[in-house]
């Protein structure tokens, strides 16, 4: 087991252990997380966990609902089932270390309402391939793409239910075509960019299941405003 290392969140309510060497979680998530907004007991399934930093923001921010963290990389698993142990969220949280083309709707107990990822952003053969292979698994399409992952999101998800995703805004083309593939369609769009008047990094997408209703478009989340500084709505995703 690789040495881990421990980053504070929240106002140091949360604390969550991740491999010092291996991937680590970026600023995706709290963006992502921060578009989530379940009801109580609904059930999310989060493919491609890793070290659990989605889970721990949606059970620390909503009490009341279940989830399940998909991860095929046994160290990063290990990671998100000791983060919610810490964080006496076990019953809350369950973590299966397993390849998501094998998940059972029965491994996890029923049919998900919302399924969220934020998955590898990276062609197979495009780019530097990371020597590490944790790295390379969480950032290139290797074991997971989005076609892979909205066909298993298809089986895996109630007749209602929605999907979530964050995703490098350049790609939009591919998040499309592989929606269209499984009779998803995009119920929700925002851009996040780093400061105004610089093209989209990142697309958020919200996608439901034979839907036949309008997509909402909203305005853009800025990182940093005009005098370079973060913006308030970007600090407010790191709190609780």
């Amino acid at each position: 087991m690789e040495k881990l290392s421990a980053e504070s969140f929240f106002n140091n309510k949360i604390k969550i252990c991740q491999p010092e060497n291996g991937y680590r979680f970026s600023i995706d998530p709290f963006i992502l997380a921060a578009h989530i907004q379940p009801t109580d007991t609904q059930h999310l399934l989060d493919v491609g966990c890793g070290c659990g930093i989605m889970p721990l923001i949606l059970a620390y921010r909503h009490s009341e609902i279940k989830i399940t963290g998909i991860e095929i990389q046994e160290e990063l698993s290990f990671c998100a089932r000791q983060n919610s142990i810490n964080h006496k969220l076990d019953k809350t949280i369950s973590i299966i270390n397993k390849d998501i083309k094998n998940i059972l709707i029965s491994d996890i107990n029923g049919k998900a309402d919302i399924i969220i990822s934020n998955p590898p952003y990276k062609k197979k053969n495009s780019g530097r391939l990371n020597p590490n292979t944790q790295k390379a698994i969480a950032r290139h399409e290797i074991t997971l793409d989005i076609d892979l992952l909205f066909k298993c999101s298809s089986r895996l998800i109630h007749k209602q239910g929605r999907v979530y995703i964050i995703f490098p805004a350049e790609r939009i083309s591919d998040l499309i075509l592989a929606m269209e593939s499984y009779k998803f369609s995009p119920v929700y769009l925002r851009f996040v960019h780093i400061k105004k008047n610089t093209g989209a990094r990142r697309v958020i997408l919200c996608a439901a299941k034979n839907s036949n209703k309008t997509c909402t478009v909203s305005p853009p989340l800025y990182i940093y405003n005009s005098e370079n500084k973060l913006t308030n709505e970007y600090i407010s995703m790191f709190k609780p």
